[in-house]
């Protein structure tokens, strides 16, 4: 997956860049510090842009306007510390998939933009220990954890504590949503 961080305040747009690049080491990210050089970078088409409005170059909705001309395919999240109401309600009607405040707890954006981003998801499956995988996989057929234990040669116990960990992981609320979920992030 390819991303493009825009952000103006060189220390914001790092540590955010170097926090994703933790979780998703084969993430490719691109950085802008203003609009002109995050339309230049649009062009590359990435699969997500993290934006901040209050960038130089050009007003915020006309910096928004630009890099979704740029990369109409892109999923656009906004990071920002502006608090005009006005101007975030004309931000969320321009159809951004998230609008997040920068004085957000780090890993509850990093988890707001994972569950924006299916691409982001199936990056993780890779690193799924291979039962969890399996237990996925026949979660995703409609297996009972009964015919999960059967079908692996463990316990139904075991298979329980396998379900409860995907749940978790996917931030699912039950075993069907984390099938939903992974099927939506294309893990299965």
């Amino acid at each position: 997956m390819r991303g493009l961080i825009c952000d103006d305040h060189p220390l914001m747009r790092e540590a955010l860049a170097a926090a994703m690049r933790d979780r998703w080491p084969d993430l490719d990210l691109a950085e802008a510090g203003d609009y002109p050089a995050a339309w230049a970078l649009a062009e590359a088409e990435p699969d997500f842009c993290l934006l901040d409005l209050g960038m130089p170059g050009a007003e915020p909705l006309a910096g928004l306007a630009g890099l979704k001309t740029r990369a109409p395919d892109a999923v656009l999240i906004v990071i920002t510390g502006i608090t005009d109401t006005a101007l975030l309600d004309s931000v969320r009607a321009a159809g951004v998939a998230g609008l997040f405040s920068k004085n957000a707890e780090a890993d509850l954006l990093l988890e707001a933009i994972r569950a924006r981003l299916p691409g982001l998801q199936a990056m993780e499956a890779s690193r799924l220990p291979p039962r969890q995988q399996e237990v996925l996989a026949l979660l995703a057929e409609g297996r009972t954890n009964k015919e999960i234990a059967q079908r692996l040669g463990i316990s139904p116990a075991t298979v329980k504590i396998h379900v409860a960990r995907l749940t978790a992981w996917l931030g699912a609320v039950n075993r069907t949503d984390a099938v939903a979920r992974a099927q939506r992030g294309r893990i299965i």
